[in-house]
């Protein structure tokens, strides 16, 4: 194969910049997309040695990228970074100083952000099965999720403190690793006492700048959304929150906004951390069945896989959930997809053939019959009319 000119035919047609790695060195790239700040090799290079046939990742700056390994070539086609949305002012300049870029550099980011195509994780994932298949003749790929941190040599994001300096605010005495542990453990009425008390009525934010301050809300919206992935929460859904928070914290425009986004998206993560754990059932089973759903809910579960994952067997696990509950495996599993579905809605840029592929609908009609036969109303006419 032609690999060059494959690459270049690719961006052409989908605005999706490609290269070529062989290792961890950069062999080739798109064409067209020569003015990337050096981006796929520094992605690449952030990411632990050993890759699975294909994957997927993103930084805490809303970078999208994966990779598909070619035997073939004896190497790795890495497609991206892309973003799902337009790469703002203030994004531009967190990234840049990950690169340890100047500041003056962000119109030329900004620039080279809108020539690639706009691309949330399901495009994602459709553009690296396209590929999988086109390079490999492969269908149906399993798409693993890598942790990434950045591996460079300059400050980074994770480096500012959680808490803030002494200078600042000597008399706090709410920390991280108390913010955290609420989290971890879902335990939304001490985390709304402590935000209440230490954070919403704190003076010593007038002592600062905005700048600083939103920096700050920044970085807690980022370690929030790993420590909820940590205790459970599916990594698509942690990444479609802390995505949707970070846009607002970039727009806002006073420090009650940043405020109040605080309180609003630590209140979101600890409520869904507390809906994986806090499910009353006296049967083990049941109750890890309930938390592997909550924590998939992204993913396709059949009963066979989760008698699979919890090394169960599967006629025994059908049997015994439905004799606790008195309902199946697969109408809970819709019934809980359904449940999330209700807030995605309440995002009106998300339309509902991404809503149901972002929950493994196998299509639109479908996803939208089912919501009707758990809710009363098609999506659309929730959307337009909530109240049940």
């Amino acid at each position: 194969m032609d690999l060059t000119f494959f690459l270049n035919q690719y961006y052409q047609a989908n605005r999706v910049p490609l290269s070529f790695f062989k290792g961890k060195e950069l062999v080739e790239k798109s064409e067209l997309s020569l003015q990337n700040f050096n981006l796929p090799l520094i992605l690449m290079n952030s990411l632990s040695a050993n890759l699975p046939p294909v994957w997927y990742s993103f930084t805490p700056e809303y970078l999208y990228f994966g990779g598909i390994t070619v035997p073939e070539e004896n190497g790795i086609v890495f497609v991206g970074p892309l973003m799902p949305f337009e790469c703002l002012p203030r994004q531009a300049e967190l990234i840049l100083h990950r690169l340890g870029r100047k500041a003056s550099d962000e119109p030329a980011l900004r620039t080279y952000f809108s020539k690639n195509a706009v691309c949330d994780l399901p495009t994602l994932f459709s553009h690296l099965k396209l590929l999988n298949y086109a390079l490999n003749q492969k269908t149906e790929p399993d798409i693993v999720g890598m942790p990434f941190s950045w591996n460079i040599p300059y400050p980074v994001l994770e480096e500012l403190p959680i808490e803030l300096k002494i200078e600042v605010a000597p008399e706090d005495p709410w920390n991280e690793n108390t913010l955290m542990s609420y989290l971890r453990y879902g335990r939304l009425d001490a985390m709304e006492k402590l935000l209440n008390e230490h954070f919403i009525h704190a003076d010593s934010w007038d002592e600062i700048s905005i700048d600083y301050m939103r920096i700050y809300i920044l970085s807690a919206n980022i370690m929030a959304s790993r420590t909820s992935v940590q205790a459970g929460m599916d990594f698509s859904l942690a990444n479609a929150l802390a995505s949707y928070y970070l846009d607002k914290i970039l727009h806002a425009k006073t420090k009650s906004e940043l405020t109040y986004l605080f309180y609003d998206y630590f209140k979101e993560y600890t409520k869904r951390i507390a809906r994986i754990h806090q499910f009353h059932s006296h049967s083990v089973t049941v109750r890890q069945i309930h938390q592997y759903i909550q924590s998939h809910l992204y993913e396709r579960i059949t009963p066979a896989l989760l008698a699979e994952n919890l090394h169960m067997n599967g006629s025994y696990l059908c049997t015994h959930f439905r004799k606790e509950t008195g309902k199946t495996i697969s109408i809970y599993v819709q019934e809980c997809k359904i449940e999330e579905a209700r807030r995605l809605l309440e995002y009106k840029e998300l339309s509902l053939v991404t809503i149901a592929e972002m929950l493994g609908f196998s299509s639109q009609s479908y996803f939208c019959s089912v919501f009707k036969r758990v809710i009363g109303k098609t999506p659309k006419e929730y959307r337009e009319n909530p109240d049940i």
